[in-house]
């Protein structure tokens, strides 16, 4: 892996807390500085806090779900990069994903290198980018 893209910061918000904890897991012994929230309203304040690179998000969450997450995280960073990775497809959250410009889609559940792979190409885009 590209060495630029391992000092990345990654979030993971997923309210299934073993989740979360293997993402970040996964993600640490990649090379990346990941951190984890388990609801929406403390990804928002680590996101404000860390600033990370990319957020890798839930929709189907309590209290907060995926979408107002990303909303309310939007209002300050409109550049962090969002992988939705969910275990139920909703084609009336398409429209909301592009308007709140979603890189990545995937349906849980969903293999580390599978995820890895798709971390490491939307990374590539935005390193690209700059």
């Amino acid at each position: 892996m590209n060495k630029e893209l391992m000092c990345k910061k990654i979030l993971a918000i997923d309210d299934d807390e073993d989740m979360t904890e293997t993402i970040v897991d996964v993600l640490k012994y990649e090379g990346y500085q990941a951190f984890g929230a388990t609801n929406g309203a403390d990804g928002v304040i680590i996101n404000d806090k860390e600033n990370p690179d990319l957020i890798i998000l839930d929709l189907r969450m309590q209290e907060m779900d995926g979408i107002a997450t990303l909303r309310q995280i939007r209002k300050t960073d409109d550049k962090v990069r969002v992988i939705i990775l969910t275990g139920f497809g909703n084609p009336d959250v398409a429209k909301e994903m592009v308007e709140l410009d979603i890189s990545e889609c995937l349906i849980k559940p969903t293999d580390n290198d599978q995820l890895l792979h798709v971390i490491s190409d939307v990374l590539g885009y935005q390193a690209g980018k700059k």
